[in-house]
């Protein structure tokens, strides 16, 4: 089941790569975020309604939902969204490919999580790989300490920190049991409602646009990679612990790569192969690491 649940994962977020790019062009990319989990919030409304779940919680579960919705669907892709100005894709795929050591990490500091070693050499192992399939982006970038690539590098580790944050919580939340359908739809609420607040102190102006790519890209988001994207990927940081679930993140950008051979006559070359090799190695890894047993208290 979880097998089933990673795959539907990559495909939601590794096609999401190709639909992000009609989203680009007259409307502000934070205005665009805002009207993607707007619409994902009010679908997941919609099916709470439908199937009449509980839309009833205290006002613990809300102040939750709110940070939950700043650091997963706000806070993150603001930070996400200044770093892609100064980088190029194959850059940002690679940055953001570390949420795996940030999730094993802020686990361990914030939220007293084992550190379980497998997940740590198999997400180094899938990062290279990521490396090897981007060198030559990753070679011709401008490294010295006074480029915008360093300012751009600094902005997707602040991403890559607080999703992880963001991760962590919701994996604490539905081990308390709070619904998980119920959850997504208060935060993304929450979430794009901040959004809006730091836009309007911004000089960004709130816009849309009606053009069929825009639009047709823009439900494609809401409902495959926000609803069903996050709904899936959540359940599995449920399942199977935030750390192997973040694998996920060093997978997509392969995904998007494959579609791009389809759709756009990306070339594919020998050691771009050995890259995709070595994450899928690193990735076998990750999904087959043991949890850890707690340990048995000695009576006296």
């Amino acid at each position: 089941m979880n097998a089933f649940l990673y795959f539907i994962v990559l495909l939601a977020w590794g096609s999401s790569w190709f639909a992000i790019s009609f989203q680009l062009g007259d409307v502000a990319p934070q205005v665009s975020i805002v009207w993607r989990f707007l619409l994902a919030s009010f679908m997941l409304f919609i099916w709470c309604f439908a199937r009449g779940l509980k839309l009833s919680f205290s006002w613990r579960d809300h102040l939750n939902w709110i940070i939950l919705g700043f650091f997963l669907f706000c806070v993150n892709y603001i930070c996400a969204y200044f770093g892609t100005s100064y980088l190029t894709t194959g850059v940002v795929c690679l940055i953001f490919s570390t949420l795996t050591l940030f999730t094993v990490l802020n686990g361990f500091i914030f939220f007293k999580k084992p550190v379980r070693l497998p997940i740590l050499f198999g997400a180094l192992i899938g990062i290279a790989g990521l490396s090897i399939i981007f060198s030559s982006e990753i070679s011709s970038a401008d490294w010295s300490l006074d480029s915008e690539i360093i300012k751009g590098f600094l902005w997707m580790l602040l991403a890559t920190f607080f999703a992880s944050i963001g991760m962590l919580l919701s994996g604490q939340m539905q081990a308390r049991k709070i619904p998980l359908i119920q959850s997504n739809a208060f935060s993304m609420l929450y979430g794009s409602l901040i959004l809006v607040t730091y836009i309007s102190f911004s000089d960004i102006s709130f816009s849309f646009s009606t053009s069929y790519s825009y639009v047709a890209s823009l439900i494609y988001l809401a409902l495959v990679a926000s609803v069903v994207g996050f709904g899936v990927y959540l359940k599995l940081v449920g399942n199977i612990g935030a750390d192997k679930a973040s694998y996920v993140n060093i997978f997509t950008p392969t995904i998007a790569l494959l579609l791009s051979t389809l759709f756009e006559d990306y070339q594919w070359s020998l050691i771009g192969l050995v890259g995709v090799i070595l994450i899928i190695i690193g990735n076998i890894i990750v999904l087959y690491a043991k949890p850890i047993k707690p340990r048995k208290k000695i009576e006296s």
